[in-house]
């Protein structure tokens, strides 16, 4: 049986995930050219790989792409848990392998470490939005995601139907247009929005020719075929394999600090299954594995755009009290008249381009934090007693006509 599309698409992403920030598999000859990261940036980035890889299959759909940045939701996700307290707190840290870690130098050392890359274009970005008409912001939460995220910090009014296109536009401009419209709607209840964009451009360090690239038939999951263009490589490649599966690794930039890592199940194993069990540990099994031997990789030109909303998933691998007015509580975020303030909405969308020069990705990630309280009690406003009335202009505001009714006459 002959690999499918969207299965081959799915391991793409699976590999993307995997390959981002371990420094396993690295042959003899290529370790001068790795950087060593700082421990706390290497413990972090475990922990987001680890968080992200639940959330992955999570959302994995037998038969359907799938394509997430672990980076830019840990980040968002992590710069709500920082408004957090209490049980709200604890219940993300744990779900987000956090747990004796600190949170806000690893996230430094981590933004630090990513943006020095050398070789290819890997910019993130932190954003947090607020109207001040619906919010009073905890000052000292936000020098803290400012100084710790390396995060903006922006006062708009959210019922102004412009603020959509501006905050649109921020993700649009972090992405390098890639993610245009990603913001649907500001709802009247939203009082601040945590934002993460991570935008990544990187040429292979060995290209595909183009030459090289044939029309081939591509197998879908439906048992029918489609044509694509199919580049083709005989180098020496950097591979593993073993009864499950074949993996391979394509660095880009002189110094191959990035890389993607393709994972193909063999045949009798379904993408489904691997997705399933999948492990860190197997993840680091695979790129440990790994050596530089001559062979050919057959890999087709594509394009990913995915989005969802993550509060099912996220409240699946147990970010629950976060998303319940009733429970959560960020009141190291600030205070609303609104009323109690909690997580309403978490937002994905990664797209990645893969063609023979190189990778261009990028992902946004949005946390839309709400105010509100429990639903009011009907009402019944009963006058039967003297009551107080005026007829009004709207428009001017102007008092037409004003009374007091102590005695109501019947009208006939």
């Amino acid at each position: 049986m002959k690999p499918r599309l969207s299965t081959l698409c799915a391991a793409l992403a699976t590999a993307l995930l995997a390959g981002s920030f371990y420094a396993g598999g690295v042959s003899a000859g290529e370790k001068e050219k790795h950087v060593q990261a700082p421990e706390a940036a290497m413990k972090l980035a475990k922990a987001d790989n680890a968080f992200g890889l639940k959330l992955f299959k999570k959302l994995h759909k037998d038969g359907h792409n799938t394509f997430i940045s672990p980076t830019s939701i840990a980040t968002a996700v992590q710069m709500a848990g920082q408004a957090a307290a209490g049980d709200t707190r604890a219940e993300m840290d744990k779900a987000m392998e956090l747990e004796g870690i600190d949170a806000l130098a690893s996230n430094k050392a981590l933004m630090a470490e990513l943006e020095s890359r050398q070789g290819v274009k890997l910019a993130i970005a932190n954003s947090i939005w607020a109207d001040p008409s619906r919010i009073s912001m905890n000052d000292a939460y936000v020098k803290e995601v400012q100084e710790y995220f390396d995060s903006e910090a922006r006062v708009e009014n959210f019922s102004d139907p412009k603020t959509l296109d501006v905050i649109n536009g921020w993700i649009s401009d972090k992405t390098n247009k890639l993610i245009p419209n990603m913001l649907d709607r500001i709802s009247a209840d939203t009082v601040s929005y945590l934002i993460n964009a991570i935008y990544f451009k990187g040429d292979w360090t060995d290209k595909f020719k183009k030459e090289n690239t044939k029309d081939a038939d591509f197998h879908l999951a439906d048992g029918s075929s489609k044509q694509v263009k199919l580049m083709s490589r005989k180098d020496e490649i950097k591979y593993a394999e073993d009864d499950k599966a074949q993996i391979a690794c394509l660095p880009y930039g002189k110094d191959g600090n990035s890389a993607m890592w393709i994972v193909l199940p063999k045949e009798g194993t379904s993408l489904d299954a691997l997705v399933t069990g999948l492990s860190d540990e197997q993840l680091k099994g695979w790129q440990n594995r790994a050596w530089e031997r001559e062979g050919t990789i057959k890999l087709p030109r594509f394009k990913l755009r995915y989005k969802e909303t993550l509060n099912d998933c996220l409240q699946g691998v147990g970010i629950v009290k976060a998303f319940d007015v009733g429970q959560a509580d960020f009141k190291r975020m600030g205070e609303s008249k609104l009323g109690p303030i909690f997580i309403g909405r978490v937002l994905h969308e990664a797209v990645v381009i893969v063609n023979e020069d190189g990778t261009e990705a990028a992902a946004a990630t949005i946390v839309e934090m709400k105010a509100g309280g429990m639903p009011p009690k009907p009402w019944v406003m009963t006058c039967d007693r003297p009551f107080l009335f005026f007829i009004t202009d709207e428009p001017t505001g102007a008092i037409l006509f004003m009374g007091t009714c102590y005695n109501p006459d019947n009208p006939e």
